[in-house]
Order: C-alpha cells, then structure tokens, then sequence
C-alpha cells in the first residue's frame, strides 16, 4: 500500500472514530414512560423543570419547581394562589407571597428522588416544562400513570427518542 493510501485509511479511521464518539457522547435528558410510550426531551444538569397541576382539594394551579441533582430530581420549591395547597406540603417554613403567589423553598430535608411517579388525572391539568419545551401528560399519555426519570443517554439514542 503506497504512502497516499496509508494516509486515507488513517484520515477515514479517525473520521469514523470521531463520528462513533459523537453520537455515543451521553447529554442529559427527561424520560417520561407508562411503559408503552416514552417521551423524551433535553433537560440539562442545571436547567430547571416545572411540573404544574390543578390541586384536587382547593381546585387551584400548583407548580412544583424541580432542579436536577446528578441522575435524581428534587423539589425545590412550589407556588399557588392558595397559601392551603402550600401548606398541604407540611414544610415547617413559612409561605411567602410575591406577585399574588404563595411560595415556599423545600427544607433540604427533602430528597431527591430517581423517578417521580405521577398519576395523570381525569381532569388532564398536568404538565412539565423547561424554558425550552413544555409536554402536557394527558393528551401524550391519557389517565395512567407515568415515570419521570433525569438520565443521560447516548446522543444518538437521545436525538432517536425525540429529544431536542
């Protein structure tokens, strides 16, 4: 083999070395599964997730900030309109008001968990979103019951499920 080619098949290995190392890079992702569908959207390390749902006892909006620690999410803080539904958490803080919220931060006490099990209501009033996208459960899901999982997966797979 003369020089020239010795240097193709040099310059075509690491092109395809590259390219196998790219698409196996794992990035952070959010699974949601009922076991038979799986929705899967980019959400980085430091990225915050909302989940959102209409409180069934006093009937208002809840939202739940989560922020993602390693593979695990955890509750960070929660706001509504009912300073009830706030305190229904049983968090030994004080609820503060800020633009007609109540809002109250999580003691650290509070841990994170590896999946979030959620039980999608008739209602349908759930969602989860970043600053980037947003999924509201019952049309993507229907009443079942949901995982919610921080994970990293391979680019390639990641882009394959959906994720953006």
């Amino acid at each position: 083999m003369s020089g020239r080619n010795n240097a193709l098949v040099a310059l075509v290995a690491a092109v395809v070395t590259a390219a196998g190392v790219a698409l196996a890079t794992p990035v952070p992702v959010l699974t949601l599964s009922d076991g038979t569908t799986e929705f899967v959207r980019a959400l980085d390390h430091a990225e915050p997730l909302q989940y959102s749902y209409r409180q069934s006892i006093y009937q208002v909006t809840v939202v739940e900030e989560l922020a993602r620690e390693g593979n695990a999410l955890r509750i960070q803080r929660v706001r509504s309109s009912d300073i009830r539904s706030i305190e229904y958490f049983g968090w030994k803080g004080e609820p503060a008001q800020l633009n007609g919220l109540w809002t109250e931060d999580s003691p650290r006490s509070v841990a994170a968990d590896t999946e979030l099990v959620i039980r999608i209501t008739p209602a349908g009033e759930q969602a989860l979103s970043t600053s980037r996208w947003r999924v509201v459960l019952k049309p993507e899901f229907g009443e079942t019951v949901i995982r919610v999982r921080a994970q990293d997966r391979p680019w390639l797979l990641a882009v394959l499920a959906g994720a953006r």
